[in-house]
C-alpha cells in the first residue's frame, strides 16, 4: 500500500480531510520523503513512440484533449487519476480580472472534495501569459465573507461533495492580463497544464458565481525570470519589459523588485560584471524607441547595483527595436501583439569573477529507484519559451522511490537538479537553461514554473507526466539535450515548433 497527494479527499470529517491531504492509503504516491537509490535509464521521445508510449501531450491544443463534448480536459499526472477539469475556459470579468471556470468531473466510486485545493498556503494555480513573460496567481482572500473567499478568490462550493460520475462547478479569479492577451496557460495542481484561448467580459460561457462580484485586491502577478548559463561564459537572464515597466515610461514596477530579487538568487557568485540591454518593439520612431530602451536598461541596472552590491560592475545599453527575438507582424502583414510582447525585453547578463567559484552544478543530484524509467513526451516552444513534458514509468514490481518536490527556493537552483526536475542543454553541453520561476506572492509548497504537486513513490506498471517551462533556446536550434535529476544520461530532443 502506497500513498499520496491528490486533489480529491473522500468525505470524512474536517480533521481527516487534513490527515489525507498528507497522504491517504490505497493511493499511488505520496508527498514529502524518499530515500536515496540508483538512478534509472533515459529513454528519447522517438523511442518512446516506437515502444508504444502514451502520445506526446502538446499544449497548444491542450495535453490529453480537446474533447468533443467537454470542451478542453485538463487529465490528471498520473495514470491512475479517474477525475479531470472538463470545460475549462478563460472568460475575462470585467477590465481587471480573469476568471477561470471548469467543472471538475469525479470518475471514482466515492464522492470526493477538491478541498485539497483550497489550502490558503498553496492556491496550487497558476496562469501563464508566455508571450509577456507573466504568471498569475489567484487573487487575495476578500473581506467580506459573504462571498465565501476563505481560501482566496475561489468560488465556495469547494468543499462541496461530488457523487461518483458527477461534475461540479468551479471557479477561481485571477488578475486580467493585457487586452491584446489572446489566451494563457492554465496549471492546476496535479492536472496536466492546457492552453486556454481567453473569452471577453459578458461570454456566456460563464456561469454566474458570487466570487466574481468580489473586490480587486491587486494582480499577483509577476515576471517568469529563467536562467540560461553557459560553461565558463555569462548567465543570461531575459525580463519582460511589460512587468518591469508601466507602458511607456522607463520607471520600475513594484513587480520588477521581486523579479531582480529572484534574479539575484539565481547569479553563482559573489562578483563579476553585469551588462544590461533594453530592447522595444517596431511601434513608435527608431529615435523614441532608442532613447527609451536606453532609460529602461539604465533602470535595471540602477536596481540590481543596489541589490548585487559594489563587488560587481555595470553597463547598461539600449538597442531599440533593431534586435527582435519575434517577428513585429504576422505574414500577412497584420500586427502581431505577442511577437511585439517578446520583443519588449531587458537582456541580463552576468559574469562572475570570484577567485574561487563555486563548482558546477551536478545533473544528477537527486537519485531514483532503479525501477525508474523517464521519457520525453514533448518539447514546444510556446510564447518564447520550451514547454517540456516528462514520462516517468515503474518498469518493476514494487512502489518505486520518487523524491519529486517542487519547494526548492531559488538558491537551490546553484546545486543541483532534484530528482524529477528538467534542465534543457544544448547538444555541445555547453549551456543549460534552468526552470522558471514564477512571479506573484512567494508560494509555500511550489518554486518553479513546473509540476506543482510532490511525490515520494511511484507504484509498479504505472507512469507519472511531469511538466516545466524553461527558457527557448534560439530559434536555428530544433534539438537539445533534456537532463532530468535522478537520472544518468540526457535524453536527446526533437523541438516541435509551437504558436
Amino acid at each position: 500500500m502506497s500513498t499520496t497527494v491528490t486533489r480529491f479527499s473522500r468525505i470524512v470529517p474536517l480533521v481527516a480531510v487534513v490527515a489525507l491531504s498528507v497522504g491517504a492509503c490505497g493511493s499511488p504516491w505520496a508527498r514529502d520523503g524518499g530515500a536515496t537509490a540508483k538512478s534509472s535509464s533515459t529513454t528519447s521521445n522517438a523511442s518512446a513512440a516506437s515502444a508504444g508510449a502514451p502520445t506526446a501531450p502538446t499544449v497548444p491544443t491542450a495535453p490529453g484533449g480537446p474533447v468533443q463534448d467537454n470542451g478542453i480536459v485538463a487529465k490528471g499526472e498520473s495514470s491512475l487519476e479517474a477525475a479531470e477539469a472538463r470545460n475549462v475556459r478563460l472568460v475575462r470579468n470585467g477590465p481587471a480580472e480573469l476568471a477561470l471556470q471548469f467543472e471538475l468531473f469525479n470518475g471514482t466510486t466515492t464522492s470526493v472534495t477538491a478541498s485539497q485545493w483550497t489550502d490558503p498556503t498553496t492556491r496550487r494555480f497558476l496562469l501563464f501569459d508566455l508571450p509577456r513573460g507573466t504568471s498569475y496567481q489567484v487573487l487575495k482572500e476578500t473581506s467580506d465573507p459573504g462571498y465565501k473567499g476563505t481560501w482566496g478568490r475561489l468560488s465556495g462550493n469547494w468543499l462541496n461533495p461530488i457523487g461518483p460520475g458527477q461534475s461540479i462547478t468551479l471557479t477561481a479569479v485571477f488578475g486580467a492580463p493585457p487586452v491584446e492577451a489572446a489566451s494563457m496557460v492554465a496549471a492546476m495542481a496535479d492536472l496536466v497544464p492546457v492552453q486556454v484561448p481567453i473569452q471577453p467580459a459578458g461570454a456566456p460561457a460563464l456561469k454566474p458565481d458570487p466570487i466574481l462580484a468580489d473586490s480587486h485586491n491587486g494582480s499577483n502577478s509577476g515576471p517568469l525570470v529563467c536562467a540560461s548559463a553557459k560553461q565558463g561564459g555569462p548567465t543570461s537572464f531575459r525580463l519582460p519589459a511589460d512587468v518591469l515597466f508601466d507602458f511607456d515610461k522607463a520607471t520600475l514596477s513594484p513587480a520588477a523588485q521581486v523579479a531582480l530579487d529572484s534574479l539575484a538568487k539565481q547569479i553563482n557568485g559573489t562578483a563579476g560584471a553585469v551588462s544590461v540591454a533594453g530592447n522595444t518593439d517596431a511601434i513608435g520612431s527608431d529615435a523614441y524607441n532608442q532613447t527609451l530602451s536606453e532609460q529602461r536598461a539604465a533602470a535595471v541596472a540602477d536596481a540590481l547595483r543596489r541589490t548585487l552590491g559594489g563587488s560587481f560592475t555595470f553597463t547598461s545599453v539600449g538597442f531599440g527595436k533593431t534586435k527582435p527575438v519575434a517577428p513585429n507582424t504576422n505574414p500577412d502583414g497584420s500586427d502581431n501583439p505577442d511577437g511585439r510582447a517578446q520583443n519588449r525585453r531587458v537582456d541580463v547578463n552576468v559574469t562572475t569573477t570570484d577567485p574561487a567559484p563555486q563548482a558546477p552544478p551536478s545533473l544528477t543530484s537527486g537519485a531514483v529507484s532503479s525501477d525508474l524509467s523517464v521519457t520525453v513526451a514533448s518539447a514546444s516552444r510556446l510564447g518564447g519559451y520550451l514547454m517540456t513534458y516528462l514520462r516517468v514509468s515503474n518498469t518493476g514490481t514494487a512502489p518505486a522511490t520518487f523524491p519529486y518536490v517542487n519547494t526548492a527556493t531559488a538558491n537551490a537552483a546553484k546545486g543541483g537538479l532534484f530528482a524529477g526536475e528538467l534542465a534543457v542543454l544544448d547538444t555541445a553541453g555547453t549551456s543549460r537553461n534552468s526552470l522558471c520561476i514564477p512571479g506573484g506572492n512567494p508560494n509555500t509548497y511550489f518554486s518553479y514554473a513546473a509540476t506543482m504537486t510532490s511525490y515520494r513513490a511511484i507504484d509498479p506498471g504505472q507512469t507519472l507526466t511531469l511538466w516545466g517551462l524553461t527558457p527557448a533556446p534560439p530559434g536555428d536550434v530544433n534539438t537539445v539535450n533534456i537532463q532530468v535529476g535522478g537520472f544518468g544520461q540526457p535524453i536527446p530532443t526533437r523541438i516541435t515548433p509551437g504558436p
